[in-house]
């Protein structure tokens, strides 16, 4: 037996009873198979593995491996993070390094930075590496940004914690603007100012830039002014929720006069596979998935609350499941006005296990159609 079988046997009869019940109601709502997928709806590959769960080496290749099959069948993008010190998402502490390797191996598919902490970086540094990638991809580099949550991420930062959000917004408009060509100036610690032009000079004309969201509705308002794109995920918003930022997202995007509509990415977590032991397959990774996600925030790591939240995903707004809960999750999404979804499939699954789905999650419709981004 395993510990985590051993630990639910431990649950008191009251627990088993709250979890059996709440499993039972969400699989009785449980949606019909959508006649087909809205051909709008990009898709791509999302990674943010806990680096507790596999040797580095492995898991490169894996990413590798996944991204090389992901540009064979179409698939629109691949998103990688930027985590400093920490386990969850520790693989990735600089995301156009794992990029720059994807670009050399890969010929079509879109390669994104989901997100580059803007804080944490000179933006003529940003605008000089992503550059590279860009060259090394022959154009297909976009990125979002994020303001950094962690106070010690911080330790690598140059100005204060407090103010992460102005800076986000200023470095993002510097990192345009030098990708673009333009000469900006900066202090040195030398006591000098310097007329900063960066080098090499992307493929792209103009960086396809998007503003990552944790589900707080100002942020998709901020983006949508700004005129950029908006990151987000169902980790830590319901659907409807989502579907009021989303909302919140164009109508400030109308109001600020942009052309369009913008854009909108939602990442969730996916494994398509209708083997009959999927509840109990999926169950050690996700739960040593969230636990990782819940010590950041100092939840902890509580069985029964666990266990619920992976219920909530199996059987709720993710692409866990079988094909028709996946399409039907997908029609949802594109319903509530999403762009895009960034599969997330690194969370913690056997690498073989996961490349030997991806089949599957690559034809659950239609190839998707490219839009703006």
């Amino acid at each position: 037996m395993s510990d985590l079988s051993a630990r639910l046997d431990a649950l008191t009869p009251e627990q088993r009873r709250r979890l059996s019940a709440g499993l039972r109601a969400r699989r009785a709502e449980q949606p019909r198979d959508p006649v087909a997928l809205p051909e709008k709806l990009r898709r791509s590959l999302y990674f943010f593995a806990s680096a507790d769960h596999a040797d580095a080496a492995a898991y490169y290749a894996f990413v590798l491996e996944a991204t090389a099959a992901a540009d064979a069948a179409g698939q629109h993008a691949v998103w990688f993070p930027e985590r400093h010190f920490v386990d969850f998402g520790g693989f990735s502490p600089n995301p156009a390094v794992l990029a720059a390797a994807v670009a050399a191996r890969t010929s079509t598919i879109r390669i994104r930075a989901g997100s580059v902490a803007a804080p944490l970086h000179h933006a003529a540094r940003i605008a000089e590496e992503w550059a590279v990638v860009d060259g090394l991809s022959g154009g297909r580099v976009g990125l979002s940004f994020g303001s950094g949550w962690h106070p010690d991420d911080f330790a690598l930062a140059r100005t204060d914690y407090q103010e992460r959000r102005e800076v986000t917004g200023r470095t993002i408009e510097d990192v345009r603007a030098l990708w673009r060509g333009k000469t900006l100036s900066y202090p040195s610690t030398a006591g000098t100012t310097t007329d900063v032009s960066t080098r090499p000079r992307p493929v792209q004309a103009e960086l396809p830039v998007w503003l990552t969201a944790t589900g707080t509705p100002r942020t998709f308002v901020t983006a949508a002014r700004a005129g950029y794109g908006v990151a987000t995920a169902l980790l830590g918003q319901t659907m409807p929720a989502l579907r009021e930022n989303i909302a919140r997202y164009r109508q400030a995007w109308q109001d600020a006069g942009h052309p369009g509509e913008g854009d909108v990415v939602v990442m969730a977590h996916a494994y398509v596979s209708d083997r009959p032991d999927l509840e109990d397959f999926l169950r050690p990774a996700m739960h040593s998935y969230l636990r990782s996600f819940r010590n950041q925030t100092g939840d902890g790591d509580e069985l029964v609350l666990l266990e619920n939240a992976y219920l909530n995903f199996l059987t709720g707004p993710s692409l866990l499941g079988g094909p028709a809960k996946a399409r039907a999750v997908l029609a949802d999404l594109a319903e509530a006005g999403a762009d895009e979804v960034g599969c997330l499939i690194d969370f913690g699954l056997p690498a073989a296990d996961v490349l030997a789905a991806l089949p599957a999650l690559f034809h659950l419709g239609s190839p998707a159609v490219e839009r703006s981004a």
